[in-house]
């Protein structure tokens, strides 16, 4: 095995983009590039299944005279996961490549819904206070929260992107179910009193939801945002704060998501409009010890973390409320604009689990 190349396991998508890649994905490239190649580190881009235990060499991208290409090369020690599939093979897979000695970080933690890991920061009294009330959906527990709640957020114990996510909202006469269907930007809305839309019966009868208290989130120009807050191990093998963006709801959405028509934005610019009598420094330095925090206790509970996306929501006095955790972090669409960073501070992002691949390259040669 090489402790010169640095693996990077790629998703089925960008993979074949390769090797002509453009706009952010491309950006994310180059910084990784930069920064591996700074700490003497090449890297080399391939699919979950072509690095096989026990075999010296794969194929994979290498960057080379200002193009990716596709070569042979010596199957890198440590590699850097960017998959997320919840087939059980890969999971196998990635216990018998560490078995042969490969060092494999951010491994994806396959099983873990959101409801999980609300449950498990719930132990912590130091994070207690920050969660949103939290059940996994019954009709039971849609009644009683509905009876101590005026408005709900409703989705997938296992999502991304925002997608399948609901609002309940108490109106004038009963419940007022915002939603969207696939592929549509616009909400729509049914509203009932007792009988439950069918559309939201068909949606549960698919896929296991949990309800949550909405958080009266603080807005920015009438539109509410939330904050996506990447915790990374660092190349001391320590966990910190990279960057804090912040995404704001298209309109009148209760959607953050850029998938959803969401926009990024600087916190900095936010804060000024959003939390005016709030110094910004004490603002980032509340939602980073608390993000730490979560951080440090997920990483009891899962191994291997490196790279985590917590999405974070602000009330309007600027308390931190944890919403969820993306464990395979993608920032690429909300970050960039015709391949170039929005903000140059936000290259950390990137940088910083590279520069961790570099910390456990050194730690293996060392022992």
């Amino acid at each position: 095995m090489s402790d010169q190349y640095l693996g990077i396991i790629l998703p089925k998508t960008t993979y074949e983009a390769m090797p002509g890649l453009q706009g952010g994905t491309l950006g994310m490239f180059m910084i990784w590039e930069k920064a591996a190649r700074e700490v003497g580190l090449i890297p080399c881009y391939f699919r979950f299944f072509e690095v096989q235990p026990g075999v010296s060499t794969l194929k994979a991208y290498v960057f080379e005279h200002q193009a990716f290409v596709l070569k042979e090369v010596p199957a890198p020690k440590v590699i850097y996961t960017r998959v997320l599939d919840v087939l059980p093979v890969y999971r196998s897979r990635i216990k018998s490549l560490m078995s042969k000695g490969h060092i494999v970080y951010n491994v994806p933690n396959y099983d873990v819904e959101k409801y999980k890991v609300h449950q498990i920061l719930l132990k912590h009294p130091g994070i207690k206070n920050h969660l949103p009330q939290t059940e996994l959906f019954t009709v039971e527990n849609l009644n009683k929260m509905a009876s101590t709640h005026k408005q709900l957020i409703l989705k997938k114990s296992y999502g991304e992107f925002g997608m399948g996510a609901m609002k309940l909202e108490r109106v004038k006469s009963g419940w007022c179910l915002s939603y969207k269907t696939d592929g549509d930007k616009e909400v729509k809305q049914v509203v009932f009193k007792q009988v439950i839309p069918s559309l939201l019966i068909k949606r549960l009868r698919s896929h296991t939801y949990m309800i949550q208290e909405m958080i009266p989130l603080a807005d920015y120009k009438g539109n509410p945002f939330d904050l996506r807050v990447a915790v990374q191990k660092n190349g001391r093998g320590e966990f910190q704060v990279s960057g804090i963006m912040c995404k704001v709801a298209r309109g009148k959405d209760f959607l953050t998501n850029g998938a959803q028509g969401g926009t990024t934005y600087t916190f900095e610019e936010v804060a000024r409009h959003s939390h005016p009598t709030i110094p910004y420094q004490t603002l980032v330095n509340s939602i980073s010890q608390f993000s730490l925090q979560t951080a440090k206790a997920l990483d009891h509970h899962f191994p291997l973390l490196a790279d985590l996306g917590f999405d974070i929501g602000l009330n309007k006095q600027g308390k931190p409320y944890f919403i969820e955790c993306n464990f395979i972090s993608d920032y690429v669409s909300g970050l960039f604009i015709d391949g170039q960073l929005i903000h140059q501070p936000w290259e950390a992002v990137f940088r910083t689990p590279i520069e961790y691949g570099k910390y456990l390259t050194d730690r293996a040669s060392n022992s």
